[in-house]
């Protein structure tokens, strides 16, 4: 066998690690290998192992389809015979490529805004060529009541790496740490959540926060935190600096938003130990509440408030969760067992 695995700029930007780790897990189950990315990424983004197929990355989703036929050629020379997109938005690329190549393609879920394409798609499509590998048990419950019933759907499960220990967290007597990851767009999300950030720095003013951004443009969330007065207290990380790095040295992991869409972002926070609070999102079945994380279905200012609080007041109890969500993760999301 010998697959194509194909990525864009966003999906490599947000899941790096799991695509180097299939490239070198499937590479070590005698699977050839192509990585077909966007010709601007860095050589650092990528694993030395296999082919290194490029091609021109757009907004466009017309263009997008246009520049990944681009590759056929190639990928016909190196006797590519599996197309695998692993993002929604190349979805219908990887169709076109793999009708022109003749070759079966595998489509990956990771997003609840992928069922409806999946249904769209597949009707016009070889039922016998074609497969989804969906993240969670609801995504691939729904693309199968889109899908021909003929039409291979199964649940593959986004992996991380467990380390053999939970990473050593020091820090100054009294400092607490919050990473916050979503989207970059201020929102009444963000806004419950900053009003209770601004709470805790007052009481603590050594407090520090990091937000996490999945856009490269955070101004948004600069001029809100300027405006509750969290300059002074809070570093916006920008895209590309290895936000998975933070997690190590944190207390607790935010997730204020409810994405419908799986992250490995997340995952690899419940590997490290890390507590987790999370806005409940039905489209995720790794937020199990009060054992892999500390989920949030009223996402008020208060509701915030309180967990940060117990995070600083309690770390034994954060600890706990830490280690019940590192389980989790250990029995259901290895890496391994996604390769």
């Amino acid at each position: 066998m010998y697959v194509a695995l194909i990525v864009d700029t966003t999906w490599l930007n947000e899941e790096g690690p799991t695509f180097r780790h299939l490239v070198v897990g499937l590479i070590d189950e005698q699977v050839r290998v192509a990585q077909v990315v966007p010709a601007t990424v860095a050589d650092d983004q990528l694993n030395p192992f296999g082919e290194r197929v490029t091609w021109s990355d757009s907004r466009c989703a017309w263009m997008r389809q246009r520049h990944l036929a681009s590759s056929a050629e190639k990928l016909e020379d190196l006797g590519v015979n599996l197309i695998h997109a692993l993002d929604g938005r190349l979805w219908h690329g990887a169709a076109r490529l793999a009708r022109r190549l003749n070759s079966v393609v595998v489509l990956s879920s990771f997003s609840a805004g992928d069922v409806r394409i999946a249904g769209r798609l597949a009707g016009r499509m070889d039922s016998t060529r074609l497969a989804f590998a969906a993240g969670t048990t609801q995504l691939g419950e729904r693309i199968c009541h889109r899908v021909d019933p003929r039409v291979t759907v199964q649940v593959v499960r986004p992996g991380v790496h467990v380390p053999a220990q939970v990473p050593a967290r020091a820090r100054p007597e009294g400092a607490f740490c919050v990473v916050v990851s979503g989207t970059s767009r201020f929102d009444a999300d963000y806004e419950a959540l900053f009003q209770a950030m601004h709470r805790i720095i007052k009481e603590k003013p050594q407090a520090q926060f990091f937000l996490d951004g999945m856009a490269t443009d955070q101004h948004p969330l600069w001029r809100a935190l300027r405006r509750f007065d969290l300059l002074a207290n809070v570093s916006l990380v920008p895209r590309g600096l290895g936000h998975r790095e933070l997690l190590s040295g944190a207390d607790l992991l935010i997730l204020p938003q409810a994405l419908n869409c799986a992250r490995g972002l997340t995952l690899q926070a419940m590997a490290y130990g890390l507590p987790v609070a999370a806005r409940a999102d039905p489209w995720l079945d790794y937020l199990v509440p009060d054992r892999t994380a500390w989920v949030v279905t009223d996402p008020q200012t208060t509701t915030w408030y309180q967990l940060m609080r117990r995070a600083m007041d309690d770390p034994a109890q954060g600890r706990q969760l830490g280690e019940q969500a590192r389980q989790w993760v250990r029995q259901r999301h290895l890496a391994a067992h996604q390769v």
